[in-house]
C-alpha cells in the first residue's frame, strides 16, 4: 500500500483519510496538541484503537487562545496566531471543519516605528531609511533593513537555486555552520555588512534574540515575511477553534490528567507510566504502538526504559535540540483608540524591552473595547520578561506602550495578561529552533522511530515553528504506523 508523503498527498489524506486498516493496532499518543489530534484522528478513523494521554485538562498544546480575564468575547493569542497563505495543510482542515479565517496584516505603511529614541512611520522609514543614525559604511546608507537583508541573502538563493539537486544538499551542508549573523558579516558570497548594519537589521526584524542560531533556520522563517506577495490569516474567533473542532471525533479517547513519567518498550509492547499532576494518582497503559509529540525539552524529564531502546543519535537530539523561550502579553483596552491613530493591524517596532506589539487584525472599525498584544519577545529578548511575574509584565508592557502612544494608555487600560513559554512545565519553549550544525548532525535522527515508538509535532517536521508542521507531523506518524507491520 503507496501512501504519498508530499504535500499534496498528505492533502488528500486529510480530505479522504487513510485506508481502512485490516490489522488494527493499539496506539498509545502523548500529547493532545495539534501533532497528536492529527495523527490520533487519522488512525482511529482507519480502524485503529487510540487513546491520547494529555497532562493539562484542554487539547491544542503550543495553540493556547486566552479567553480569560478579558470581557465582551476578546481573546488573546498567547501561542499560534496567524497563518501563512502558503501553508496547505492547515487550510484542509480548516476548510474540512467549516471554520472561517480573516486576514492577519502582519505590516501596514502605518506601522509604529520607535528606534534609538527616534518614532516614525513605516512609510516615512522606507523615504529616509537613515532616520536611525546606525553608524553604517557609505554604501550601506540610504538602505532600509529590508534592502540590506536581501541584498546579503540573494548571493547565496541565486547560488541555490542554479544548482542540481546533489550540489545543493552539499551547498547546505556547508551553510549549517553559519549562524545568521555570521553569514552577514562574513558573507561567503557577496559583500559582508557592518556590525552597524546587521544590528539594525535584527531590530527591525526582530532576530536579535536569534542572530547566533542557525543561519538556514532563520532563513526559512524570515523568507515568509520577505516575500511581497506573501499573505497571512487568522481564525476568526480565536485559534483555539481548530484543536477544538477535534475533540468531539475524539472524546472518548482522550485521557486528561496524565502526565507522562515513564515509557518501557517491552516484547511487543509499549508500557506508558502516568501522574496526574493535581492528585499525584499513577495509571499505566499499555499498546503495540506509542506516538510521541512531546518537545524534546519536556521529553528529557520522562524515564525510558530500557535506555538503549532510543539510538545513540535520538538520545543526542533529545538533549540538544534547542527550543526558543517567548513570552506574550496582551492588554485590553477600553476603546480602539490606536484606530484613530492609523493603525488598523500592523505592528510596532522598537528597540524597547516590548520589542515588538501586533494590534487586532479583527474587528477592525467596530466600537466597543479590543486586546493589543503589547509585548512579543523570543530567545534572548524574552529573558528580562521570563524573570517577572505575570503580575508585573502586564504594568511593564504598558509602559512601553505608553512611550509609544502617551499617557492615554493608562486611561484606556482594562486588564491584561501573560504567558510565558518557558516557564510551562508542559512545553519548557515555544518553538524548535536548531543552531549551527545541528541541521547536519541531529536533524536526520529527530523524527526517525526508536524501537516501537514514533515521534510526532513540529519539531519533527519540515517547518518547525509553525501549526503546519505540526499538522505535517502528524499525518506523516498516522501513515508510518498505519503501515507498521508488527
Amino acid at each position: 500500500m503507496f501512501i504519498s508523503r508530499t504535500t499534496e498527498g498528505m492533502a488528500r489524506l486529510i480530505r479522504r483519510g487513510l485506508p481502512p486498516t485490516s490489522s488494527p493496532k493499539n496506539v498509545v499518543i502523548v500529547g493532545a496538541g495539534m501533532a497528536g489530534l492529527v495523527a490520533g484522528s487519522l488512525l482511529k478513523e482507519a480502524g485503529h484503537q487510540v487513546i491520547l494521554l494529555e497532562a493539562s485538562d484542554r487539547v491544542g498544546g503550543r495553540v493556547h487562545t486566552l479567553r480569560s480575564p478579558f470581557t465582551d468575547g476578546l481573546y488573546f493569542e498567547a501561542g499560534a496566531m496567524r497563518i501563512p497563505a502558503v501553508h496547505v495543510l492547515i487550510f484542509e482542515y480548516i476548510k474540512k471543519f467549516g471554520l472561517q479565517v480573516n486576514e492577519f496584516f502582519n505590516s501596514t505603511p502605518n506601522d509604529m516605528l520607535y528606534i534609538n529614541g527616534i518614532h516614525t512611520r513605516q512609510r516615512h522609514y522606507e523615504q529616509h531609511p537613515d532616520i536611525f543614525r546606525f553608524p553604517m559604511t557609505p554604501q550601506e546608507r540610504g538602505k532600509t533593513a529590508k534592502e540590506l537583508l536581501q541584498q546579503a541573502i540573494r548571493p547565496f538563493w541565486n547560488q541555490y537555486h542554479q544548482l542540481p539537486p546533489p550540489q545543493r544538499q552539499a551547498l547546505m551542508r556547508e551553510m549549517d555552520k553559519y549562524s545568521f549573523e555570521r553569514y552577514l558579516r562574513m558573507n561567503p558570497f557577496g559583500v559582508s555588512l557592518s556590525p552597524a548594519a546587521v544590528d539594525l537589521i535584527k531590530i527591525i526584524w526582530d532576530v536579535e534574540g536569534l542572530a547566533e542560531h542557525s543561519f538556514l533556520k532563520i532563513l526559512e522563517i524570515l523568507s515568509y515575511f520577505l516575500d511581497p506577495q506573501g499573505r497571512f490569516y487568522e481564525l476568526t474567533g480565536g485559534f483555539d477553534r481548530l484543536p477544538r473542532a477535534f475533540f468531539p471525533r475524539l472524546r472518548e479517547n482522550i485521557r486528561f490528567g496524565h502526565k507522562v513519567e515513564g515509557i518501557v518498550q517491552k516484547p511487543g509492547r509499549v508500557h506508558i507510566q502516568t501522574r496526574n499532576p493535581k492528585s499525584g494518582e499513577s495509571a499505566a497503559f499499555e499498546g503495540d504502538v506509542a506516538i510521541l509529540t512531546l518537545p524534546f525539552t519536556v521529553l528529557q524529564h520522562i524515564d525510558v526504559q530500557p535506555r538503549e531502546s532510543f539510538s545513540f543519535q535520538k538520545w543526542k537530539a533529545i538533549r540538544e535540540l534547542h527550543y526558543a523561550p517567548a513570552v506574550r502579553t496582551g492588554i485590553q483596552f477600553k476603546s480602539r483608540f490606536w484606530e484613530r491613530e492609523g493603525l488598523r493591524g500592523g505592528k510596532m517596532i522598537t528597540d524597547l524591552p516590548v520589542r515588538f506589539a501586533y494590534y487586532p487584525s479583527h474587528g477592525i472599525g467596530s466600537s466597543g473595547p479590543g486586546v493589543v498584544l503589547a509585548s512579543y519577545t523570543w530567545e534572548d529578548d524574552s529573558m528580562p520578561w521570563s524573570s517577572l511575574s505575570e503580575a508585573e509584565r502586564v504594568p511593564s508592557a504598558l509602559h512601553g506602550l505608553s512611550r509609544i502612544h502617551g499617557p492615554k494608555v493608562y486611561q484606556e487600560f482594562v486588564t491584561g495578561t501573560s504567558f510565558a513559554w518557558t516557564r510551562n512545565p508542559l512545553s519548557s519553549g515555544a518553538f524548535s529552533l536548531l543552531k549551527p550544525f545541528q541541521n547536519t548532525e541531529i536533524g536526520p535522527h529527530i523524527a526517525t522511530p526508536e524501537g516501537r515508538v514514533h515521534f510526532a509535532g513540529e519539531h519533527t517536521s519540515s517547518k518547525p515553528a509553525w501549526v503546519e508542521g505540526a499538522i505535517e507531523s502528524g499525518v506523516r506518524v498516522a501513515m508510518e504506523v498505519h503501515q507498521r507491520r508488527g
